[in-house]
């Protein structure tokens, strides 16, 4: 078992009721594994409705959903270990290889290897046709917040077959970044997608991805950003601080109120969009736009309701 605390690849059977059986291979630090021992643990308590399980399969490209009382038995190759924290408490808290964050979710491995090389590649291509970035606000706040943001962006991205792809992919993992952002579930409507290049110097000073005062940004949900960079990581910095609170920029007091989340390849991150977050400063010694800290990310809205 490694207990360096890095993601392992994990084979995982599963048994249902009927005897139907999936087999699939995920992180170490995937929420599959969270889901699936919690499922297990509560079993039939009639004191805990069911919930839904959403297993991948076929590389996340399928995805089996069941009823967490249909799971009669599961099998992990390397053993995972959990610790039941409550054991009188239907759905208990399992630790399963790594603690789980309320104020964000972080999801290994989110595209499999031939995606994540295949990604690059198409980042690499499409150099010429990065732009420079811009903020979404108000008249008043473009008054209060100039040199507010400094990167690259491509926003050709959603014409393409990624769009799909990362749209499949978290629709798989919504009910379960929903349950730990502790957000009512919702129907994805409108999905947003973009890419961004930072590189030397680039920054996104502290902001919130929602506003109800633009109209743009009023049913944003759910923020996600997916890291994309070539190996061995050719820069430093760049880590996402998520605040609990309104970042007061003169003093930035109480440091225990920040959550750094640092950028590693194929690891996306998933967190409220009203929250206030920031880019922190990066550096890339040498400059190159094939060294910078790639992310794809945007923004889920909930589907409008029906006339």
């Amino acid at each position: 078992m490694n207990t360096t605390g890095e993601a392992q690849r994990v084979e995982v059977e599963i048994v249902l009721q009927g005897g139907l059986r999936h087999v699939s291979v995920v992180p170490s630090t995937s929420p599959i594994l969270h889901d699936l021992y919690v499922a297990l643990a509560q079993g039939n308590n009639p004191q805990q409705p069911p919930f839904v399980v959403q297993f991948p399969l076929d590389g996340g490209r399928v995805a089996c959903s069941f009823l967490s009382s249909s799971l009669i038995s599961l099998q992990t190759k390397p053993p995972v270990l959990i610790q039941v924290q409550n054991s009188q408490v239907a759905g208990a808290a399992l630790a399963a290889i790594a603690p789980v964050e309320k104020d964000h979710v972080l999801i290994a491995d989110f595209l499999t290897p031939g995606e994540n090389q295949a990604l690059l590649e198409y980042v690499l291509e499409n150099e010429r046709n990065f732009e420079t970035s811009a903020v979404v606000e108000t008249d008043e706040d473009k008054k209060k917040r100039r040199n507010h943001r400094r990167s690259k962006v491509l926003f050709q991205i959603k014409t393409s077959k990624w769009l799909n792809v990362f749209q499949s992919r978290l629709k798989l993992y919504l009910p379960h970044i929903q349950s730990i952002l502790n957000i009512a579930p919702f129907r994805l409507g409108n999905f947003e997608i973009q890419l961004t290049a930072s590189n030397d110097g680039d920054y996104f000073k502290a902001h919130a991805d929602h506003s109800p005062e633009a109209e743009r940004l009023a049913t944003r949900k759910i923020t996600y950003v997916y890291y994309l960079s070539r190996e061995p990581v050719p820069f430093t910095g760049g880590g996402l601080l998520l605040y609990r609170h309104w970042p007061d920029p003169s003093s930035y007091q109480n440091v225990k109120s920040v959550t750094t989340v640092t950028p590693r390849n194929n690891c996306l991150v998933a967190f409220a969009s009203n929250r206030w977050h920031e880019l922190d400063l990066v550096r890339c010694p040498s400059g190159k736009f094939a060294d910078s800290r790639f992310t794809v990310n945007g923004w889920l809205h909930p589907a409008k309701p029906a006339a």
